[in-house]
């Protein structure tokens, strides 16, 4: 994440806090000095039972939200320094366009800083991969399919 010019007048450690699919996880913390590096893999898995056509489960992504959130160590709870929200499918499946690097892994984009942070807003710099796999039907469903 960069932020150029910017100093953070709290030294509390900071992390990335990530909700997609359902699911939460978080970098590991790092010192409070632009830029910052989370050279991390946050994996998201998620199994969908009762989709069989793939334009059901693109819906059920337009549905969902991405959320990413950098937060700061500061007591009580931590602070919110800056948020990044969109849908999940835009999230995990860019337009090429918006895309670049190799092979169109690597993204940017700007989060919006909250009120109480100070300066431009941060950039992320992220590689997303997805895989898509078709499992087989239940037993019992296989027999009348």
């Amino acid at each position: 994440i960069t932020c150029p010019g910017v100093l953070l007048k709290d030294k509390e450690e900071l992390y990335l806090s990530v909700s997609v699919l359902g699911q939460y996880k978080k970098t590991q913390c790092v010192p409070a000095a632009f830029p910052l590096f989370f050279h991390e893999k946050l994996v998201f898995e998620k199994a969908f039972p009762d989709v069989v056509d793939p334009g059901n489960l693109v819906e059920l992504l337009e549905l969902d939200t991405a959320v990413l959130e950098l937060i700061q160590l500061v007591p009580p709870v931590g602070r919110i320094l800056a948020r990044y929200e969109e849908n999940t499918r835009d999230f995990l499946f860019p337009d090429p366009k918006l895309t670049c690097g190799h092979h169109g892994l690597d993204r940017e984009i700007l989060m919006k800083r909250s009120s109480s942070f100070t300066g431009i807003a941060p950039k992320l710099r992220f590689s997303t991969t997805s895989l898509i796999k078709e499992s087989l039907l239940s037993s019992g469903r296989s027999h009348t399919q």
